[in-house]
């Protein structure tokens, strides 16, 4: 509730996540680029959490942009299960994500996933099944997915779901300790066979 109302998001628009630390690597810039080029019905409005050395010069790219009224700048958060809460959909705008631990956190609260695909998402991600992938770097694609998410809640239920049914799947804690025993009884049984 407190951040339901620190946010002041407007009535019928649509709150997108995106969290990370202000750095070029993240591709924020690009996000906000993607917000300004293609305006949706519904209006997402943009849950930025992090800082980091790009933080005055995001703040103005937004300003230039005009997207003041779109953007909700929360700075760094310990704790972004909340902002997963009031989301409806989390985007990962990144130029390199090694994994993509976002991505998981957002699965695991039922979010639809708009990402790049860079290294880690295009790993976990199967385009149009649990998430959608645009080119890095793209603010047109970025735009037209965040929109197409935004207008059609039945393929963010759909994507959400998906998204949290393939993290049960392969990133379980049985399937994980599992995979592990594995591998310990593979080099268990080759010592000595070298």
């Amino acid at each position: 509730r407190e951040w339901q109302a620190r946010l002041d998001l407007p009535e019928g628009a649509i709150p997108v996540l995106a969290l990370g630390r202000l750095h070029p690597n993240k591709g924020f810039d690009t996000l906000l680029r993607a917000l300004a080029r293609h305006p949706c019905t519904p209006p997402p409005v943009l849950i930025l959490a992090g800082s980091g050395p790009l933080e005055s010069e995001l703040h103005a790219l937004a300003g230039k942009l005009d997207l003041h009224d779109q953007v909700r700048w929360t700075g760094w958060v310990d704790d972004p299960a909340p902002l997963f809460s009031i989301a409806r959909l989390f985007v990962c705008p990144s130029r390199h994500e090694p994994l993509g631990n976002v991505i998981l956190e957002a699965w695991n609260h039922g979010l639809p996933v708009v990402s790049t695909a860079c290294d880690g998402p295009r790993e976990l991600i199967t385009q149009g099944r649990d998430g959608l992938l645009v080119p890095p770097d793209d603010p047109d694609a970025l735009g037209r997915a965040l929109c197409m998410l935004a207008s059609d809640e039945a393929l963010r239920q759909r994507l959400g779901e998906a998204g949290k049914a393939r993290l049960r799947q392969a990133f379980s804690r049985e399937r994980i300790v599992g995979e592990y025993l594995n591998l310990y009884a593979e080099l268990k049984a080759s010592v000595g066979q070298a």
